[in-house]
C-alpha cells in the first residue's frame, strides 16, 4: 500500500461496479453515490488513463510544455527582479515573483 499501515480503513460488504469482486474494506468511507471498485479494477483504470505514464502522478492529461516570455519585470511586492514567467503580462495588473505569489496564495 502506498500509504503504509497507518492509512484508515473501513469495513464494507460491497461489490465492485465493473467486476463483481467483493470488497469488504476500502480506505474511504463510500457514500452510496458513485460506484465502488475492487483494488484490481481501480489500479487498471488508473494505468490506462491519459496521463498515466507521469513518474506515479495521477490527475490529468499528457500536456506540452509550459510556454514562457522573457521579460525584464520587479516583484510588486519585494522587488525581486523577474526574468520569465508563465503568461504575457499585459501591465493592467501587478506581478509577483513565485515566492511572493505563493505567500499571497496562502494568506
Amino acid at each position: 500500500m502506498a500509504f503504509g499501515s497507518d492509512r484508515q480503513m473501513f469495513d464494507v460488504d460491497l461489490t465492485c461496479a465493473k467486476c463483481g469482486a467483493h470488497i469488504s474494506s476500502l480506505p474511504f468511507q463510500p457514500s452510496g453515490d458513485r460506484p465502488v471498485y475492487c483494488s484490481d479494477c481501480n489500479r487498471a483504470f488508473r494505468k490506462d488513463r491519459p496521463g498515466a505514464d507521469r513518474g506515479g502522478r495521477s490527475g490529468g492529461f499528457d500536456r506540452a510544455p509550459r510556454q514562457m516570455y522573457s521579460v525584464n519585470l520587479s516583484c510588486a511586492e519585494c522587488g525581486t527582479a523577474i526574468t520569465e514567467l508563465p503568461f504575457q503580462p499585459t501591465g493592467d495588473k501587478p506581478v509577483y515573483c513565485r515566492a511572493c505569489m505563493m505567500a499571497r496564495r496562502n494568506g
